[in-house]
């Protein structure tokens, strides 16, 4: 794609998915996974094929007996995926239509979801019973399913991984068995951020909170201030994050706290309209700036325009965004002790490698306690981690500065999040960075899809 068709791409594509998510009050997000007319596409629209077969079912036998029918079968929730992880060499199978609550227990805070269900579906079954996720990652439209199967994440001191707030999982497996397993069980842990590789999930209990207001803040600052000051920012704060952009040592911190204190003067709104100025902004400044050679010149200055805010918002709204400009991801985890230096590493990368016309990028902080025991392979197990994730205008370029960032990936010893962008690393690399816990994972894998259904290209080269 030209550079200058792709510039246009971004922008109307991310200014036509706010106008109509704001026109539906929010019931409807465009840049959705979806199969229209027999053919799928994932929510960038980056993956588009006509799958031999397609099926929705309804029931779990469904399920069962989808499985024991066909030669080779791939699952999605909501498609908010940025590799060829559903795509399949024969079924694909949406689980839509297998949604909703199971069962709820409120003395003990229990609810059981199909996975199908969408995570803003969950918070809003929970909040009639005032209840609440403890919290959550900042995307709201994925299947509680999906986001299992690919280990996502938020950023906190003593929270990092919706999987911590699952009591139980049901799965179906390769042979079409039935399993039920909790977070001590090796299943379990294959599961999450097992990429659905031998089995699908089915079923989720999740153990939910009283629900609760958060404060949130968004302010500038600068790099050094916040290298010295991280250790306390990360005390003094439930949840945190930072953007980092290329040519500025200007960053933007991002803060959650609870608080008993009352909800802001139309919140949601304000929050809405400050996520859709940055999306807009990202999509037509950004890129223009990217592709006219200017951004060495005006970073510093455009990015010390953005205004802060500080609201107090419903849990939710604090922690999920539905809206953002189209992009691309690549995102990865080194020790927490690393930080700053892989951060400099990968903006000075950007750089050198600007004059390739490359679309404006940003940098993504964010960090998860240590003893992440509740997974095999996934990028955050067993240490403190942080999370940087290079967020490209899904545009002309973004490739060739991935394919220069993994061999740096590989290079360092950094554990790819297998739900981003994810071309280049194979089996090889995963047993490097895994080992034991990789080939347990194998084994389980080999158990429970002995004839390879679940199997596609990415899994294949991976595992």
């Amino acid at each position: 794609m030209s550079k200058l068709r792709s510039y246009f791409h971004v922008a109307f594509l991310t200014t036509l998915n706010i106008i109509l998510y704001a026109l539906t009050y929010g019931r409807f997000v465009w840049l959705e996974g979806r199969v229209r007319g027999g053919v799928f596409r994932n929510w960038a629209r980056r993956f588009r094929y006509r799958p031999q077969r397609f099926a929705r079912p309804t029931t779990e036998q469904e399920i069962v007996d989808l499985i024991k029918n066909s030669r080779s079968l791939r699952f999605f929730g909501s498609a908010h995926s940025f590799n060829e992880g559903v795509v399949t060499d024969e079924t694909l199978v949406s689980l839509d239509a297998y949604s909703g609550l199971v069962w709820k227990d409120l003395p003990s805070r229990r609810m059981a979801f199909k996975a199908g269900t969408r995570v803003r579906d969950i918070v809003d079954c929970l909040l009639e019973d005032n209840l609440a996720f403890v919290a959550l990652p900042s995307h709201d439209a994925q299947s509680i399913g999906g986001i299992l199967s690919t280990d996502v994440h938020g950023t906190g001191r003593d929270w990092g991984f919706v999987s911590q707030s699952v009591v139980s999982l049901k799965l179906i497996d390769g042979t079409g068995r039935i399993h039920e397993c909790g977070p001590s069980d090796d299943l379990f842990k294959a599961a999450i951020g097992g990429v659905g590789a031998a089995w699908v999930i089915s079923e989720v209990v999740v153990q939910a909170v009283e629900r609760f207001n958060v404060e949130q803040k968004v302010y500038l600052s600068d790099i050094t201030t916040v290298e010295r000051n991280l250790d306390q920012l990360l005390r003094d704060n439930q949840h945190f994050s930072l953007y980092l952009f290329p040519f500025t040592n200007i960053c933007q911190v991002n803060t959650w706290r609870s608080t008993n204190d009352a909800q802001s003067f139309f919140g949601p709104v304000r929050e809405f309209v400050s996520i859709s100025i940055d999306a807009l902004l990202a999509a037509w400044f950004g890129n223009f700036m990217a592709y006219t050679g200017l951004l060495p010149a005006l970073s510093d200055g455009t990015h010390r325009i953005k205004r802060g805010t500080n609201l107090v918002l419903e849990s939710n709204k604090a922690f999920n965004r539905t809206i953002y400009h189209l992009h691309q991801e690549l995102e990865f985890t080194v020790p927490f002790d690393e930080t700053f230096e892989v951060c400099r590493r990968f903006i000075k990368l950007y750089e050198e490698m600007y004059d390739k016309n490359l679309p404006y990028t940003l940098f993504e902080v964010r960090f998860t306690p240590p003893d992440h025991d509740l997974t095999l392979i996934g990028a955050g197990r067993g240490r403190r981690s942080t999370w940087l994730d290079l967020v490209c205008n899904d545009s002309h370029g973004f490739e060739t500065y991935y394919a220069e960032a993994e061999k740096v990936l590989k290079e360092i010893g950094a554990r790819p999040h297998l739900g981003k962008f994810c071309r280049t690393f194979t089996q090889a690399d995963l047993l490097r960075l895994h080992g034991p816990h990789f080939q347990k994972f194998q084994q389980l894998v080999a158990a429970h899809d002995p004839q390879g259904k679940f199997a596609n290209a990415l899994t294949r080269r991976l595992f």
